[in-house]
């Protein structure tokens, strides 16, 4: 049990890294938008207008939106009790300089939460704690917030006696508690509110098997991989010469100890036995006496050992890892064999993504409450609180989340290339895979999705296009579009760096004039359509 403890690692812990990075893609979503009224607020300092403080001034984060994702989210993963305060900074010296206040929001665990009643008050305790003296000695004591709809109070204690005194208080004068809880999936529910499980709780059972088997895993290559070495010795122990007992010294006819003890030095064997990267020592059998056989040819060699269980030990944890994960839908983040595994899963995108919606809900609630007390914070003494509503942000829920991984993505667009798709189909997922694989490089995805936009015959083979020519199922100028997408792309940029921007009907004209140019021009041939050939 010590070795274990020792060796102990958390080998969960790159798991639930995965689901908190997979997570950070939700402000990264398409339609994530954080919308300002355009209603203008003319009291209000330019440098200081809500939007300013919350998106480029926040303390330390710079945006509200970093802090969330940053440091809330973790927290709505692994304590949803926990509570959000919202107070001005220096709130117990008064405002700033420009009069404004620079409210900040602060995540107290749930084992700092000593009372808490929504919408009524909270009694929370700060980690820092206080320092009180005692006889010119400096000791740390305990400090608490006592917060209501009008105040803010702190409490520290000042003797050992565990006396507390009020040192600070401040009115705050929202109407409204400042306090607001990160929440989740509802468990319980009594007078004074919810009790909320975490929504990656339910991968709890599997990551604690993991733990489970991990140590166990550990355990079993030691005692099943490491070499043993053997070989044959005329060496004898040097405590008990060979014999593995030695004689008590002590021991006298009228006394009740034995006359001989076990050896400490071979353990009653006669020989020494060694621990690992060692060799086990064996004594040869005397041949005359004793009828044994003869020494084999080395006389040394390994103890072979079953390492079968080890292996299934360590796809056993890979397993549990795979669970955990599928049982928020996100197994497509595990890197286990699953191909092999027998438990292969087909990534559900909507499961996943019906998942990450409920989280995200919950995340925008919370940056929702926050702006709207830093605004009341901030403009109370301006502007009245149903004028300061005006000012809140809408922040919308984003609907489609970028979860997959570019090779989870070609996985897909491959399977539905070779399943011979619908080409509109398979122009989409090109497309999207275009932008997760080049989203670093914003130049080459928008030639990409220009090429998406534009080619009038997407994912259709050269033979299918002059047949469809032939046909007369295209005109010469769609077929010489379609051949040419790449250039005319190149070219349109290139004589214009806004044409991304330009409506499609206006880039669809660009490139036919371009087209014309080649059916115009002498240097090539246009086939003559008769009778349906060419």
């Amino acid at each position: 049990m010590k070795y274990r403890e020792t060796i102990f690692v958390a080998k969960t812990k790159p798991t639930f890294s995965k689901v908190f990075s997979s997570l950070q893609k939700i402000r990264r979503s398409q339609d994530w938008v954080i919308q300002y009224p355009k209603k203008q607020f003319p009291r209000i300092n330019p440098e200081e207008t809500l939007f300013e403080y919350c998106e480029n001034k926040y303390p330390f984060f710079t945006s509200i939106t970093n802090w969330v994702f940053d440091v809330a989210l973790r927290k709505f993963l692994i304590d949803p009790n926990a509570v959000g305060f919202i107070y001005p900074q220096n709130f117990g010296e008064g405002v700033e300089e420009n009069g404004y206040v620079k409210p900040v929001c602060e995540i107290y665990g749930s084992h700092l939460v000593l009372d808490f009643v929504p919408e009524d008050y909270a009694v929370l305790k700060i980690a820092a704690g206080c320092k009180y003296m005692v006889k010119r000695e400096m000791y740390t004591g305990t400090s608490f917030y006592f917060i209501t709809t009008a105040q803010i109070l702190r409490y520290d204690q000042i003797d050992a006696k565990g006396t507390h005194a009020l040192t600070m208080e401040y009115n705050h004068d929202l109407n409204e508690l400042p306090v607001i809880q990160l929440k989740g999936i509802v468990i319980d529910h009594c007078d004074r509110g919810f009790k909320y499980e975490s929504r990656i709780a339910a991968m709890l059972p599997e990551l604690d098997e993991a733990i489970r088997e991990y140590s166990d895993l550990q355990a079993a290559k030691v005692l099943h991989i490491y070499p043993e070495r053997w070989e044959y010795t005329q060496n004898e122990c040097n405590g008990c010469k060979g014999s593995g007992r030695r004689i008590n010294q002590d021991w006298t006819s009228d006394c009740n100890c034995p006359r001989d003890y076990e050896c400490s030095s071979c353990h009653g064997t006669g020989y020494i036995a060694a621990g690992p990267y060692s060799k086990i020592m064996v004594r040869p059998v005397n041949n005359a006496v004793e009828g044994g056989g003869q020494i084999p040819t080395p006389p040394a060699g390994y103890v072979e050992k079953d390492s079968k269980i080890v292996e299934l030990q360590e796809e056993g944890v890979k397993m549990h890892l795979y669970y955990a994960l599928a049982a928020i839908n996100y197994e497509f983040l595990s890197e286990a064999p699953l191909s092999t595994s027998g438990v292969s899963k087909e990534y559900d995108r909507d499961e996943s993504n019906n998942w990450t919606h409920s989280l995200a809900e919950d995340v925008v609630a919370f940056m929702d409450s926050i702006y709207h007390f830093i605004g009341k914070y901030r403009y109370k003494s301006i502007y009245t609180f149903v004028q300061i509503a005006d000012m809140m942000p809408a922040i919308n829920v984003p609907e489609k989340y970028d979860l997959m991984s570019a090779a989870t993505m070609q996985k897909e667009l491959t399977d539905a290339k070779n399943g011979k798709f619908n080409p509109i189909i398979n122009n989409a997922l090109e497309d999207e895979y275009a932008g997760k694989r080049f989203a670093t490089e914003p130049d080459i995805r928008k030639k990409l999705q220009l090429v998406f936009r534009l080619d009038p015959l997407p994912n259709i083979s050269e033979d299918e296009k002059m047949s469809r020519l032939s046909n007369k199922g295209i005109t010469i100028e769609t077929y010489i579009i379609s051949s040419n997408i790449h250039e005319f792309i190149e070219r349109a940029i290139d004589e214009n760096e806004k044409f991304a921007d330009l409506l499609l009907k206006e880039q669809k004209a660009v490139l036919m004039t371009y087209a014309n140019e080649i059916k115009t021009s002498d240097e090539i041939i246009i086939p003559d359509l008769v009778d349906g050939t060419i």
